[in-house]
């Protein structure tokens, strides 16, 4: 999401930077989808950075649950029904438990 332009003029800043601390920002910024200057204003001025990884992760498992559960409906009365259902459930669990670590690492601060 790009910044409003504003009728104010920007002023350049410059910071001296190690390679290694530049390349690890670089990354932070590209994984939260951010130019490295919005990055940096996020950070300075305390405003949330968010993920986009975390956003496609937490939509994805979201819709696979979704397609655990319709499955669970469409298995009544097939062969070997009582395993069917045993399975689905240990993917369901193991998808809701990776969905709740997300969630949680959501919640931490960066």
């Amino acid at each position: 999401m790009a910044r409003p332009q504003s009728p104010e003029r920007r002023k350049r800043y410059t910071i001296r930077l190690f390679q290694h601390e530049l390349q690890q920002i670089q990354q932070k910024a590209s994984t939260a989808g951010l130019t490295v200057s919005e990055y940096f204003r996020r950070a300075a001025l305390n405003i949330q950075i968010r993920s986009r990884i975390h956003k496609k992760a937490l939509g994805e498992l979201s819709r696979m649950t979704g397609l655990q559960k319709y499955l669970l409906m469409k298995i009544v009365g097939l062969p070997h029904e009582d395993e069917l259902r045993r399975e689905l459930n240990s993917t369901l669990a193991a998808i809701r438990s990776t969905l709740d670590t997300l969630l949680k690492k959501k919640a931490e601060p960066e």
